[in-house]
């Protein structure tokens, strides 16, 4: 007898709404997830496309609202159509929360949303060290509120969730508990973090004569920045002269409030904002001739700059709060509202570097070894089953 031929493989259409760069969280999430399909890499499936768009960055607003709101979802919709209508489509997978609208009414395909977080659609007040901080956009325009609505109503037409961490896995159930949720953690690429035998240059910025601290992510109010200023403004004098902070990402505070640069000024901080949408080598080199990396933040739905900077076997300084205290090792994080703690670990760390007479600081292989659990097969096995699951529902 011939052997029975193996079953064809399943193809999921890919859905987001305009282009990210692969250097921000949600574009480098999905641009991986995207890589590992065409590569064949999710077991039992293959790709029926992606859909997008790319305005550029000087289209007007009335544009870019008409394609979000109009154009991208009829064609979302017209794709899901003629792919079903061809047996070449098996599942819509749409890329985020933020792009939920694009759920359509009464698909004949099962549609799956990847829920990073739920910050602005719900959005909140934390208090920590006597701080109210702003989880979210609490008072959003009229617009952004209409665009909201769209995007509930699409997350409530969604046929299952899949998330990253218990964090979100815990909001998901609390605001949508008969959705069906798949927890799957983010895959790290630990090979692509990880510093080679001989490490390029420093970046120019990183002068010899000073203790170098990294800090990654937006001046999002939720990012606590204005908390590590005050930090860094209580430094013993001796430990202050020698740091030099260098933040990667945006500068601005996205609800109008003084830039991280300006709160930097007030407080006498050495500060140096390198940039946003730097390249992965870019970012590597700060992380491997940096002592640490600061990471304050009140909330996140994952935190990739904690699990990049360990996989590049850089130290860590992160708040005990989601959803950082799930990925960092155990007993590691440390206190969101104790500013002397904080201060204490930054003068280790200043000591560390101190001893070593300005001999280059060695990767930690004990945290490239921690987040191997991240590891992209483990995350390539689970999606393919989830979605196996979700096709056949």
């Amino acid at each position: 007898m011939e052997p029975s031929a193996a079953p064809s493989a399943k193809r999921v259409l890919l859905v987001r709404g305009g282009v990210l760069t692969p250097f921000s969280g949600i574009g480098g999430a999905f641009h991986d997830l995207k890589t590992a399909l065409e590569e064949g890499q999710i077991s039992g499936w293959r790709t029926a496309g992606v859909e997008e768009y790319n305005l550029g960055e000087r289209a007007s607003g009335l544009k870019r609202l008409r394609e979000r709101w109009f154009r991208h979802p009829s064609r979302v919709v017209s794709s899901i159509k003629n792919l079903r209508k061809k047996g070449e489509v098996d599942l819509v997978f749409v890329s985020d929360q933020e792009q939920a609208h694009l759920v359509p009414s009464n698909s004949a395909v099962p549609v799956v949303v990847y829920v990073h977080d739920f910050f602005h659609l719900f959005p909140h007040i934390i208090t920590l060290s006597g701080e109210r901080v702003e989880v979210g956009e609490p008072r959003p325009g009229f617009i952004r509120r209409r665009d909201l609505r769209r995007l509930m109503k699409g997350l409530q037409r969604a046929d299952a969730f899949i998330c990253s961490t218990r964090a979100v896995a815990q909001a998901c159930k609390q605001h949508f508990p008969d959705t069906p949720l798949y927890q799957i953690p983010y895959a790290i690429d630990v090979e692509r973090h990880a510093p080679p035998a001989v490490l390029p240059p420093a970046p120019g910025a990183l002068s010899p004569d000073a203790c170098h601290l990294l800090v990654v992510g937006s001046h999002d109010p939720r990012k606590r920045l204005a908390f590590l200023m005050r930090v860094l403004a209580q430094l013993p004098k001796n430990v202050a002269n020698d740091v030099r902070v260098h933040h990667i990402g945006g500068d601005g505070c996205p609800h109008g409030g003084p830039s991280a640069t300006s709160l930097a000024n007030d407080q006498g901080v050495n500060w140096h904002w390198v940039g946003s949408n730097i390249s992965d080598d870019v970012l590597n080199a700060y992380r491997w001739h940096c002592e640490a990396l600061l990471f304050p933040s009140g909330a996140e739905g994952f935190g990739y700059p904690t699990v990049e900077s360990m996989a590049a076997g850089q130290p860590v300084l992160a708040s005990d709060r989601p959803a950082h205290n799930e990925l960092m090792p155990e007993g590691t994080v440390l206190d969101p509202e104790d500013v002397e703690v904080w201060v204490k670990a930054i003068v280790e760390v200043h000591a560390t570097w101190l001893g070593r007479d300005g001999d280059a600081r060695k990767p930690e292989p004990t945290l490239m070894e921690h987040v191997s659990f991240l590891a992209p097969e483990r995350f390539n096995r689970e999606m393919s089953d989830a979605w196996d699951t979700i096709a056949s529902s």
